[in-house]
């Protein structure tokens, strides 16, 4: 039958369609890419970033990581995800870092404790957080359980900061965004002296006093001290130093 197939021709036109088709799928697959298409919730602003790091690329179909190193480079860029959209564009799907706070004023830092210096990032009205190089991770971590504490009562972090010495402060502020207390937790015990600050907050509210807190100081053993913006005065002038 082999024998047949070759006296035939048959067999060595099979074999030369195979190798066409093959050196077609490597030349498509090598091909030059026409144009490059971006999709993604992004700011007119990281658009041009984007244009401008892939100007004047050659880039073929078999070599997409011409296209997402660069991207993945920018400061900006937590995720890319490429494909192609036939004939001859690539879709570059790119997914901007999410940030949760401002670093040390100059600066952004998202879930991760990871810290973003760029100009190509937008954030609004979002919490402050302050510390020492090398306490990013630290001072995230923080912020997400003193956060989960204080929201379960209605309060908010705006601000929170840790000294070289390893103090930490919290400014609370309701969530309707009123009555902005600092509050100085120490060193030690956070949970507790949180714990403390909470109850202090809460036994203001049943009293109705609409007095505003500015400041309230938790590093005592088993008190918090209490400053209202017009006059400083104690806990224990409120009765509430023994908690």
């Amino acid at each position: 039958m082999i024998a047949m197939m070759f006296r035939s021709g048959f067999l060595p036109g099979l074999l030369l369609a195979s190798a066409l088709i093959v050196f077609a799928k490597v030349s498509i697959d090598q091909s030059v890419v026409s144009s490059i298409v971006f999709s993604g919730d992004m700011t007119d602003e990281q658009l041009a970033d984007l244009r401008a790091t892939l100007a004047g690329k050659a880039v073929t179909f078999g070599e997409p990581g011409r296209i997402s190193g660069p991207v993945e480079q920018l400061d900006w860029v937590n995720r890319v995800n490429i494909r192609r959209e036939w004939p001859s564009a690539f879709l570059v799907e790119v997914q901007p870092e999410l940030v949760v706070a401002y670093w040390n004023d100059d600066g952004f830092i998202n879930h991760s404790g990871e810290v973003l210096y760029t100009k190509h990032l937008t954030a609004g009205d979002l919490p402050l957080l302050y510390g020492p190089a090398g306490t990013e991770s630290d001072v995230m971590e923080r912020y997400q359980q003193l956060g989960r504490m204080l929201s379960r009562h209605g309060f908010e972090i705006r601000l929170l900061q840790r000294t070289d010495r390893g103090a930490w402060t919290i400014e609370t502020s309701s969530e309707d965004g009123r009555n902005r207390i600092k509050v100085l937790l120490g060193k030690d015990d956070l949970k507790a002296r949180m714990e403390r600050f909470l109850e202090v907050a809460g036994e203001l509210r049943r009293r109705g006093d609409e007095r505003d807190v500015e400041r309230m100081d938790a590093r005592y053993f088993n008190g918090v001290a209490v400053q209202f913006a017009e006059a400083g005065q104690s806990a224990d002038e409120l009765g509430l130093g023994s908690l």
